[in-house]
């Protein structure tokens, strides 16, 4: 008899251990099941990231439709493989080191894209290994008023991972002559330098200027640049948790290169002040990362946010001419005993 309880016994021991790796495994699949800011049966005309599927059918539905590859230097992964149709575009067009890595002019910026064929009307959907790289050119266009900028959300590896066809060599813009509109389209969008944001904080005391740089570079271990010498961030800056090097957004994007459904960040940086009921103001070294930042925010409703694309370059610059009207944190803002202002 106690050989057979003892026998039942271990058989609902082992169901028991056998259901809960079970229950642990289903749990386990639900968790990282990846959670993307695009879903392709939700995407609606006015997303600024779409799926490849969509960039697809808009090929078909539209040839009027413009599609760049944006990447620094002369574009040689474009000319190896590339959607089809698709344009290169240099980022050295839209800005140089002699604008200290801001956006140049918009007459400038309003040619680099006619060249392409690129006017108000014309919908842009544009790409790019380096999603700061896409959102970096794909915020110039909208800046410009181009009325449908899109970015596509996990660039070339998406579109062939949904086995669609690549070109190679180098396409042929035709160009348009007529933008059809003034430009910049959309200048509020746009703080361009360190005095324009004190102007901006002199206006709206209640802005809210984020930072989307590394943790390190926020507090002022690290410049997170070989050409900025001095570390630290505009006084009054806060914490938008987003990269974890000056090179990435990690924290807003997933493995696979798509960008992140963005709940879980949204909650980080509202310990920090930065909710969509208020004017926010993007930055990070020289503006790349946090036209990433930008374009999330818009597609999720956020009515007042804007790029300050002098970023951390152009503050140290104005800080070093005038510390007293352009002063510098060191440190963890939440902790006043420990936070050092220069000014």
């Amino acid at each position: 008899m106690k050989k057979f309880v003892a026998v039942i016994s271990c058989l609902l021991l082992t169901v028991l251990i056998v259901g809960t790796k079970a229950t642990e495994v289903q749990a386990k699949d639900k968790t990282e099941k990846v959670q993307r800011l695009v879903n392709s049966k939700e995407i609606k005309t006015s997303d600024f990231f779409v799926d490849a599927k969509w960039l697809k059918n808009q090929l078909k539905e539209d040839d009027k439709t413009v599609v760049i590859e944006a990447s620094y230097g002369e574009g040689k992964d474009y000319k190896k493989a590339h959607i089809p149709g698709a344009l290169h575009m240099d980022t050295m067009e839209i800005e140089n080191e002699e604008s200290n890595w801001n956006i140049l002019s918009a007459d400038t910026c309003k040619e680099v894209f006619l060249k392409r064929g690129v006017t108000k009307t014309t919908p842009v959907v544009i790409y790019s290994s380096d999603i700061n790289a896409a959102a970096r050119v794909a915020f110039v266009a909208y800046w410009l008023g181009v009325d449908q900028v899109k970015i596509l959300d996990g660039g070339l590896k998406a579109w062939e991972k949904a086995d669609y066809k690549v070109e190679k060599g180098e396409e042929k813009a035709t160009a348009a002559k007529d933008f059809g509109g003034t430009v910049p389209g959309r200048p509020e969008s746009l703080i361009s330098t360190s005095a324009d944001l004190v102007a901006a904080k002199e206006k709206n005391p209640e802005l809210v200027l984020a930072s989307v740089r590394s943790w390190k570079e926020f507090i002022g271990k690290t410049s997170g640049y070989s050409y900025i010498e001095n570390a630290g961030e505009p006084e009054g800056a806060v914490y938008a948790k987003s990269s974890k090097t000056s090179a990435d957004v990690a924290q807003l994007m997933n493995n696979d290169g798509t960008v992140k459904e963005p709940t879980k960040i949204f909650a980080a940086w509202e310990k920090w002040g930065i909710t969509p009921d208020k004017e926010v103001a993007f930055y990070c070294g020289t503006g790349w990362r946090a036209t990433t930042a930008f374009f999330i925010t818009k597609q999720e409703g956020w009515k007042d946010v804007k790029l300050f694309d002098g970023g951390w370059f152009d503050w140290d610059k104005a800080h070093q001419k005038d510390p007293s009207k352009y002063p510098v944190q060191i440190g963890d803002p939440r902790d006043k005993d420990k936070l050092e202002i220069l000014n």
